[in-house]
């Protein structure tokens, strides 16, 4: 795998006028040669419905195979790659703006208790989904027209609706009605993976969330098991290790990147939670 001085951000913008892109791939010998895909983070949706064979890659570190009649989304941000197919897999993908995808839908495939995996559907799940698709797919094909353009957009809706309503209670303790802490350590946890790099100490969070600190600690741990100074830190390092093992950045560059500017007290902290210096992890991980 090729190394870069950062990891690459594919934007839809610059593909595609439009703010989607639906495909059907139908794996060849030709197109064979060509499926392996570089780790990147999209600033889009990416949405994939394997109907035949079966393809293999990585999201944040995680494998993810999928095989025949399995979906499976990315989220904007996330680093991935896609590594192999098989001759004869065929599957759509699809990717959306954020914009169309409808704020519940969001909230349900962005719920950072969700544990994100591909999913096998049956026939009768299969069958609406691959319609929507292939609606899609023929209006996408015709003259462009405000009209068109319309109807399109609430296809993609009901799309993504569809497939959020098969990830809707997968949340890791998702039974019932969310209860209020529940929601405020979703509310910090989002917060956290958009605001890492500013916002490093628990009391700041606190703040934002508009909570004495006592209080969002004593939630947090007792939804997740973790302090709020855990999951700060996990985000910090789980974004240290993607450009560690992505990129070519160096550890000086990385720990600047995260908003630390010191880089020796950076080292000391990924080593405290890893039990590695960064430069241990890199030569580790790149073997």
């Amino acid at each position: 795998m090729a190394r870069r001085s950062t990891i690459p951000m594919h934007k839809l913008s610059e593909h595609t006028d439009r703010q989607f892109h639906l495909e059907m791939v139908d794996v060849s010998e030709e197109v064979k040669k060509d499926i392996a895909i570089d780790a990147h983070r999209d600033d889009h949706y990416l949405f994939m419905l394997l109907e035949t064979g079966w393809t293999r890659g990585m999201i944040e570190f995680n494998r993810c195979d999928l095989r025949e009649n399995m979906i499976l989304f990315v989220l904007p941000g996330q680093v991935h790659d896609f590594q192999d197919a098989g001759l004869s897999s065929r599957g759509w993908l699809l990717a959306i703006e954020p914009s169309l995808v409808p704020e519940p839908c969001r909230t349900v495939l962005e719920d950072p208790f969700l544990e994100q995996q591909a999913l096998t559907i049956d026939a009768d799940i299969k069958q609406p989904l691959v319609q929507c698709l292939r609606l899609i797919d023929t209006l996408q094909q015709r003259e462009d027209s405000m009209y068109l353009r319309q109807s399109i957009y609430s296809l993609l809706a009901s799309f993504a609706g569809m497939i959020a309503d098969l990830y809707a209670g997968r949340a890791v303790g998702a039974e019932g009605k969310p209860s209020r802490a529940r929601m405020i350590t979703r509310e910090f946890r989002q917060l956290v993976a958009h605001r890492f790099k500013t916002l490093k100490s628990p009391a700041e969070y606190a703040s934002e969330l508009h909570l004495s600190l006592s209080y969002l600690n004593e939630i947090v741990k007792d939804a997740t098991g973790y302090t709020v100074s855990y999951w700060i830190q996990r985000e910090v390092i789980q974004e240290a290790k993607r450009l560690l093992y992505y990129s070519r950045c160096s550890v000086k560059e990385i720990a600047f990147e995260l908003g630390y500017e010191d880089h020796t007290y950076f080292s000391r902290l990924f080593k405290k939670v890893e039990g590695r210096t960064p430069g241990e992890f890199r030569e580790m991980y790149r073997e």
